[in-house]
């Protein structure tokens, strides 16, 4: 940047001397040929001198007047000689000041244009210096920077997850291993957990899933028909990283991601929703295995002892249920705002078994075990966002 600047000053020093030297040399050509006009007048005005002194010697004796007249008109040609020299003095200063005045104009703007340059480099040093102050105290920290795919990037990872491609929703399901992802997925497509059934996705105690796996929707009417789910490794292992998770799973390909969340809401989670935020991907949070935290609260917390228990089910579950709610939106909404992140962002408390039933429309089942909690919602949702980024 300091060569840059150097070369920058010496190009404008060189322009500024040869706009000189041009107005110098156009100067010096007005001034010789207005001396050269000059000199022509003279000359004409002494031939005209003389050729009327010889006929002042020829006419002398013949009229006077004539000789005075004739003087008096040489004695006005010499005056209007006088006021041309003097006009062409006065032309010549005058030019010399306009010159003097624009080679002081050229000198200020380029000084104010060097100036503006030493600025503009004090400023990318300055930038430059802040940023790389920036990053060390980020590598300090231990955080992460931040890597953006590039063109190529985001082409091969929409080529080698997306399939099929055209006319379908492409959803993601991400978040911790062991979190429940697997069983979300086969619940989104009216499916229940099983070993047999070759169109389930395989769930588990351990992470059961190594690489992306993609599930269409088994439904044939639209909207269900175009869905596609895509079982996404879970985060947080030792074989991925936190803050690789997202860019190494191609996430930034999907029309929307829902974050899975068991338990307690982790710093993997709020880097998965940090990065929807910067690629401005659709996002929801969804709590899973609820049904089976309300059965423990209910346990816990209203002593319920099943089927010997005199309340009645319902009631017990009812008040279990909205304490796991609101316990669950409270804490991950603090949470959010810990992460810089909307803290109305929407949760969904959802049971896998419940929106199985309410994708397979068993209403009788149900309305039975009263298990609805925000599977309704989150079904409509989700076909709301992907229908806004798609259309």
């Amino acid at each position: 940047m300091e060569r840059e600047h150097r070369e920058t000053q010496e190009r404008i020093r060189r322009e500024l001397e040869q706009k000189a030297r041009e107005e110098r040399e156009r100067i010096e050509r007005q001034q010789r040929e207005e001396r050269e006009r000059y000199e022509n007048e003279m000359r004409k005005a002494r031939e005209e001198a003389e050729r009327q002194e010889k006929q002042l010697k020829e006419e002398r004796e013949r009229n006077e007047r004539q000789e005075r007249e004739a003087n008096e008109r040489h004695r006005k040609a010499l005056e209007r000689a006088e006021e041309e020299r003097l006009r062409h003095e006065q032309e010549k200063k005058r030019l010399e000041e306009e010159s003097r005045a624009r080679l002081a104009a050229q000198a200020a703007e380029a000084e104010r244009v060097l100036q503006e340059q030493e600025a503009e480099a004090r400023r990318q040093t300055e930038e430059l210096n802040r940023k790389q102050a920036e990053l060390q105290s980020k590598y300090l920290a231990g955080i992460q920077p931040e890597v953006w795919p590039t063109p190529e990037e985001r082409k091969r990872a929409e080529g080698q997850l997306l399939q099929p491609r055209e006319e379908h929703f492409h959803c993601a399901i991400a978040g911790l291993a062991g979190s429940g992802k697997s069983s979300l997925i086969n619940a989104l497509r009216g499916l229940r957990n099983s070993s047999t059934n070759p169109a389930v996705a395989p769930t588990g105690v351990t992470e059961t899933t190594m690489k992306i796996a993609a599930y269409r929707d088994p439904a044939k009417t639209l909207p269900r028909s175009r869905f596609v789910w895509y079982d996404v490794p879970g985060a947080g292992t030792s074989k991925i990283k936190g803050w690789q998770y997202f860019n190494s799973q191609g996430l930034f390909v999907f029309d929307l991601i829902l974050v899975v969340v068991d338990n307690r809401f982790s710093e993997q989670d709020l880097i998965i929703l940090q990065h929807c935020e910067r690629y401005k991907i659709p996002s929801f949070i969804v709590r899973s295995k609820a049904n089976q935290h309300i059965l423990n609260t209910m346990s816990q917390d209203y002593e319920w002892e099943g089927s010997d228990d005199e309340r009645d089910f319902n009631e017990v579950y009812l008040k279990a249920r909205e304490k796991v709610s609101s316990q669950t939106r409270a804490n991950y909404r603090e949470n959010l705002r810990e992460g810089d992140l909307n803290p109305d962002k929407p949760v969904y408390i959802v049971s896998c078994d419940a929106l199985a039933s309410l994708v397979l429309e068993e209403k009788r089942k149900l309305r039975k075990e009263n298990q609805l909690i925000d599977e309704p919602q989150l079904l409509l949702n989700c076909l709301e966002a992907v229908k806004a980024r798609r259309f």
